[in-house]
C-alpha cells in the first residue's frame, strides 16, 4: 500500500488492486485518479506556489455527489464541499468525471 501525501488530510490509499489497473487493458479507478491530481496539483505547488494557489481540484467523488440527485438537489448535496472556497479567486476549477456506462475518465476544466 502506498499512501500519498505521506502526511497531512487527504490522503490516498493506493493498493495492490488499484495498481493492478495500470496493467495493458484494465481501466483507472478513482483512486488512481486521486492519485495523479494529488501528485500533480502538490508538484505545481512545489514548483509555482502562486500558480497553485489559482487553481482548485475537485475530488473525484464531487460530480458523482452532484449528479446523483435531481438536478435541484445537486448542489444541496455539495454545498458543504463548496462553501470555503470563493471561485472567483480561481483561475481553474477541475473537476474529474466518470459517467455511468463509459469506459474512460474525463475532466472538466472551467477557466
Amino acid at each position: 500500500v502506498v499512501v500519498y501525501p505521506p502526511t497531512g488530510v487527504g490522503a490516498v490509499n493506493v493498493t495492490r488492486g488499484d495498481y493492478k489497473r495500470l496493467d495493458p487493458g484494465e481501466f483507472f479507478n478513482d483512486t488512481l485518479i486521486e492519485f495523479g491530481l494529488k501528485h500533480s496539483f502538490n508538484r505545481i505547488k512545489e514548483l509555482q506556489p502562486d500558480y497553485a494557489d489559482q487553481i482548485h481540484i475537485f475530488n473525484s467523488f464531487f460530480y458523482k455527489k452532484l449528479s446523483s440527485k435531481a438536478p435541484s438537489d445537486g448542489y444541496q448535496s455539495v454545498r458543504k464541499w463548496t462553501a470555503k472556497i470563493n471561485f472567483f479567486e480561481k483561475r481553474y476549477i477541475i473537476i474529474p468525471i466518470n459517467e455511468k456506462c463509459v469506459l474512460l475518465w474525463q475532466r472538466s476544466i472551467i477557466p
